[in-house]
């Protein structure tokens, strides 16, 4: 019996440009975790993944969470055992995936597929008060970026982390200071999103 393909959460790419804007790399954000998640969910739907990953005319959209604990970073390595082929051996602070269907519930869809992404990944279950939204990523110069949109968000963890999927990844704490974005290891969401922490640390 064939598996039924995986089904991810999105929005048309011009429904992006209308809601958020046509922007290349990191457009800051300060809405609250609530009203971010609203922006989108009326005009997104699922699609099957296969199909979406060739159809740069609709836009995945992937929670991509920095994890803060006591001004430590989580930096996490993908290893080859790791779904995505084009993003194996590189270095991200973006803890996330995508979005798939939910239970019904009172939060958003968003918010809930960033929890259960950070459950399964580092065992975290943040409240949405411990979410900080920081921008969105679009990075059309990627084969991976042409199809995906980042919500970037913050979390300062109450308790230190550990790495659940330790067979898909390796990880390390280290201080924002020590991260440099043009170490061409990076993801390049990874890279954008550093520099704009940077930039709103030195503020």
């Amino acid at each position: 019996m064939s598996q039924e393909p995986e089904q991810v959460w999105g929005i048309p790419r011009q429904d992006m440009v209308d809601l958020i804007g046509d922007f290349q790399g990191f457009l800051a954000d300060s809405s609250d975790i609530l009203s971010s998640c609203l922006r989108l969910e009326n005009q997104g739907s699922f699609r099957d993944r296969p199909a979406a990953e060739e159809d740069p005319t609709w836009k995945q959209v992937i929670p991509y969470v920095c994890i803060d604990f006591e001004g430590q970073i989580l930096v996490l390595q993908r290893l080859a055992t790791q779904g995505e082929k084009r993003l194996h051996g590189k270095k991200s602070i973006g803890v996330g995936g995508h979005v798939n269907p939910e239970k019904e519930g009172s939060l958003p869809l968003l918010l809930k597929g960033l929890r259960r992404e950070l459950e399964e990944e580092i065992g975290l279950i943040p409240e949405p008060e411990d979410c900080e939204v920081l921008g969105w990523i679009n990075d059309d110069q990627t084969s991976v970026g042409q199809v995906h949109l980042g919500w970037a968000v913050r979390v300062k963890a109450k308790n230190k982390p550990r790495i659940v999927e330790t067979d898909r990844m390796t990880g390390e704490w280290v201080s924002l200071k020590d991260l440099h974005p043009d170490d061409e290891n990076w993801e390049s969401w990874s890279s954008l999103l550093i520099r704009h922490l940077k930039a709103v640390i030195s503020a």
